[in-house]
Order: C-alpha cells, then structure tokens, then sequence
C-alpha cells in the first residue's frame, strides 16, 4: 500500500489531489466516496424534495418508536440539581 504524503495541501490543490485520488480507486470505492462528500454538506433549506424523499421509509415503525422512546425516557426530564 502507497503512503500518503503528510503535507498539508494549500486549498486550491486539494480538490486536484482528490480527483487524482478518486481516479485510482474501484467504481464501487467512487460511488462510496460520492456518498461521503454528499453527506459533508449541510442540510437546509436548499435541499431538494428529491434529496429528502431517497430517506422515506429508511427507517422502520419500530426504530421510530424505539427512538422515540428513548428521547421521552432520557431527553424530556429535567434535573435541577444539574446547573
């Protein structure tokens, strides 16, 4: 395996150093490096219907009840003696 150099690349050099990066890697390994970049960007107001409709269904009723569940039994109590 190849070691990567340890210098710090200015901001302009690294979009060129991850593309030649990227070149180098399987199909599968591009889409999975896609998929990471996508996921750096902030979610806002700008993002798509589109985008938002991939995650329906991603979760089950049950994950959603479990997770709901627990943000009731550790989220909504209040300590007062905790400030």
């Amino acid at each position: 395996m190849e070691c990567m150099s340890t210098d710090i690349p200015s901001p302009t050099d690294i979009p060129a150093q991850i593309g030649t990066e990227l070149h180098e890697l399987a199909p599968d390994a591009q889409r999975r490096v896609l998929e990471f970049v996508r996921s750096l960007k902030p979610l806002g107001s700008g993002m798509s219907i589109d985008a938002l409709k991939k995650h329906i269904g991603s979760i089950s009723s049950d994950e959603g009840r479990a997770m709901r569940d627990a943000i009731e039994a550790g989220c909504e109590q209040v300590n007062m003696d905790e400030w």
